[in-house]
Order: C-alpha cells, then sequence, then structure tokens
C-alpha cells in the first residue's frame, strides 16, 4: 500500500489547502450575525427607553366643591335672600304664616317674629325708596301703643350703618324695648326687641347684626 503524504510543496496540495481555507472563511461568516448600524442602535435603545418608562397617572377632573360658610349657621335665620342673628334656643318664624289664610312673605316685604318668655323679637323689610328715613322704616312694626323713646343713635356695625332708638313696650313682662333700622341691597330693615332687663336690647342687635347678610351685599 502507497502513502502519499500532504506537503504545500506540491501544486495540487496547495490548491486543496486554498479551497478548504476559503470554504471555511466562507461557512464562518455565514455563522457571525451582522453588526448592526449605529442609527438602528440608537432606535432600539430609544424604545426600550420609552417601554421602561412609567405611565403617566392622568390628572383627576376638577370638581366643584361647596364654597365656605362665613360663619356658623347656629343662632342665624337664612331666608329670604337674607341672614340674620338671633340668640340660642330661640326661633324666628314668618308672621304671615299664622293668619288665616296664611300668606307667606316675599323677597322685596315680610315680617319676621320669635317670642319666649324672657324675649320678644321682631324683623320687618320693604324693597328701599329713593330717599332713606330710618325712623319711617321704624314705624313700620310699632304698634299704636309703642312710641319713640330718646334720641336717634347712629352706629357702625360690621359695614353696616345702623340706626337704633329705645321704646316704650306693651307687655309688663317685658318692660324694655328698643327698635334699629338699616339698608342692605335694596332693602329696608327694621327690627324691634322687648326684653326683660334694661340694656340687653344693644348687646341683642350687635349679635344679630354681625351675622347680617344681604343678596347683593
Amino acid at each position: 500500500m502507497v502513502t502519499r503524504s500532504f506537503s504545500l510543496k506540491n501544486p495540487k496540495s496547495r490548491v486543496i489547502f486554498v479551497t478548504v481555507l476559503l470554504t471555511s472563511l466562507i461557512l464562518a461568516s455565514c455563522n457571525t450575525p451582522p453588526t448592526p448600524s449605529p442609527e438602528a442602535q440608537i432606535q432600539a435603545a430609544v424604545a426600550a427607553t420609552l417601554a421602561s418608562m412609567p405611565s403617566v397617572t392622568p390628572q383627576p377632573l376638577p370638581t366643584m366643591a361647596p364654597s365656605p360658610t362665613p360663619f356658623s349657621l347656629e343662632g342665624i335665620f337664612c331666608e329670604y335672600g337674607f341672614c340674620i342673628g338671633h340668640p340660642q334656643d330661640f326661633y324666628l318664624v314668618d308672621q304671615g304664616a299664622t293668619r288665616q289664610p296664611p300668606v307667606a312673605s316675599t323677597f322685596g316685604y315680610g315680617i319676621l317674629f320669635g317670642y319666649s318668655q324672657t324675649l320678644f323679637i321682631q324683623i320687618a323689610w320693604t324693597t328701599s325708596e329713593p330717599n332713606f328715613d330710618p325712623q319711617l322704616t321704624m314705624r313700620d312694626i310699632l304698634e299704636e301703643q309703642e312710641n319713640l323713646q330718646g334720641s336717634l343713635d347712629a352706629q357702625l356695625i360690621g359695614k353696616l350703618n345702623v340706626f337704633y332708638q329705645p321704646i316704650n313696650t306693651v307687655t309688663a313682662s317685658l318692660p324694655f324695648g328698643g327698635i334699629a333700622a338699616w339698608q342692605c341691597g335694596g332693602r329696608d330693615f327694621a327690627w324691634k326687641i322687648y326684653t326683660p332687663q334694661d340694656g340687653m336690647a344693644s348687646a341683642l342687635l350687635k349679635q344679630a347684626v354681625e351675622k347680617f347678610r344681604c343678596q347683593g351685599q
């Protein structure tokens, strides 16, 4: 048996070696993944970054919150476009509702009253005239037996110019009285009180007017 050695000096051997080398290089190049372009790498990185970012939580729609009440509603009567203070455990009702048949007050005219063993309060209002006369407004709720006493006192309570004057009363159990008048929002208001002790009227007037609000004020 004859054995032939492989030598690059042999022309046939060189051809075979070159052929095998080229074939190996071709096969190796087929298995190597192509290098992506820089532009493709950047696009992939941007896409990965965006995918990893958390989604933005949508802002809740605004809801209409009730406007805060500027003062406690305890000890306040609110109706007919105005609010006015009164003592605790003392209630004001529409005087027209006690008539037969009942006649409710309106925005332009009405009367309220409240009564207990130690207090009587009455409030009236009407549409303002061109010229405001506080004593004429007071007389709208004066009874025939009642009269203005002393002098008219003007005082600023909150933002309101309030006129006050003492009166005599028609009941022996509540002998001290006073009446006041002011304007607000195109209406004239009158406030009357009977008390068992002298000096109470002014303090209760201040309490009522400090909590007073009217439509258009």
